[in-house]
């Protein structure tokens, strides 16, 4: 036996077996190991993650978001009959054309029009999501009209730098199909 070193002697039915503790490895080093599936799910899960605060940003900040809340001041402005927040949404070279086809242009045009809204109790209110593909953004609304019927147009806006530039208005029954063109001034 060599000095300082531990020998175990240990019997089987075969016969005998030295083990030397010599050159056995240390029982509290471990090496490390990687699970390949944990680290694959906990990357698919910070994707998605990732990608419905995407979502959730976009949908707050996103050009819909940004059309819905013009189209709902435009509809509140229409309603309290408020010509100067109306201003404040068009452009001032704005055309608007009613579903019966007329056209109306530039601020000043717009406001005359509205202007009787709230004497008649007419009101108007987005029933719809925004749809938005580039500039232009589509939704309907429901108008209430004591006199007449209430009833719900399909409206298209074309907005620039968050105004309504161009505002159609389409109504079942009552737009001419495809005679209500904006034309350029």
């Amino acid at each position: 036996m060599v000095p300082g070193h531990a020998v175990a002697i240990l019997e089987s039915r075969k016969g005998v077996i030295v083990v030397s503790t010599t050159y056995a490895p240390e029982i509290h080093v471990r090496r490390p190991h990687i699970n390949l599936w944990a680290v694959a799910v906990i990357g698919l899960a910070a994707i998605i993650i990732g990608l419905a605060a995407w979502v959730v940003v976009d949908w707050y900040t996103g050009p819909t978001h940004d059309a819905a809340t013009v189209i709902d001041d435009a509809a509140s402005a229409w309603s309290a009959g408020d010509v100067a927040e109306v201003a404040s949404l068009y452009t001032s070279d704005a055309i608007l054309v009613t579903a019966r086809g007329d056209q109306v242009v530039g601020t000043d045009g717009i406001g005359a029009l509205m202007t009787n809204a709230p004497r008649y109790g007419l009101g108007f209110e987005r029933v719809a999501p925004v749809t938005t593909e580039g500039d232009f953004a589509t939704t309907y609304v429901r108008y209430t009209d004591p006199a007449l019927a209430d009833g719900t147009v399909l409206v298209v806006f074309q907005l620039d730098q968050g105004k309504i530039a161009r505002q159609w208005d389409f109504e079942l029954g009552v737009t001419p199909p495809f005679t209500a063109r904006a034309v350029l001034p």
